[in-house]
């Protein structure tokens, strides 16, 4: 039988032995007991589900589950873009600028269906979807 005190897992509720020095231990980080490794995998994820820091991240994680359109499809190009196989455009292709350019989704159901545009022109395309529809490319014939 190993020395040390019974503890309660803050996950399964089980009752197991601890060294005290590594009580102290889990007590000094502010961490909660855990008898194994995969309730200790558990109580990490569940604390990563907090709320969030700040407003601006309450109200991206509000977006997010509002419209997940929307956010399927930035993620696959974002995820397209840093494989190489798409590559964003560095001027805007309705005024020419060359400042922060950003890609626009049209018609979030075809997530490769994009107008590259700088920040003024993305505020007017996103008050009038209909103008600008015409004018994206869409890019999915590149993306295998």
């Amino acid at each position: 039988m190993t020395k040390g005190h019974t503890v309660r897992c803050a996950w399964c509720k089980k009752l197991f032995k601890k060294e005290q020095k590594r009580i102290n231990q889990t007590e000094k980080l502010s961490k909660k007991h855990a008898c194994s490794r995969t309730c200790a995998s558990k109580l990490t994820n569940e604390e990563r589900r907090c709320e969030p820091a700040t407003a601006n991240a309450a109200n991206t994680r509000k977006d997010k589950e509002k419209f997940p359109e929307k956010d399927q499809a930035r993620y696959l190009v974002r995820r397209a873009v840093k494989s190489g196989k798409l590559i964003p455009l560095k001027e805007c292709e309705i005024c020419g600028s060359e400042t922060k350019i950003q890609a626009h989704h049209p018609d979030h159901s075809r997530p490769f269906l994009l107008l590259y545009v700088c920040p003024d022109c993305h505020s007017r395309a996103d008050d009038d979807p209909d103008k600008h529809e015409s004018l994206a490319t869409d890019y999915s014939g590149c993306i295998i």
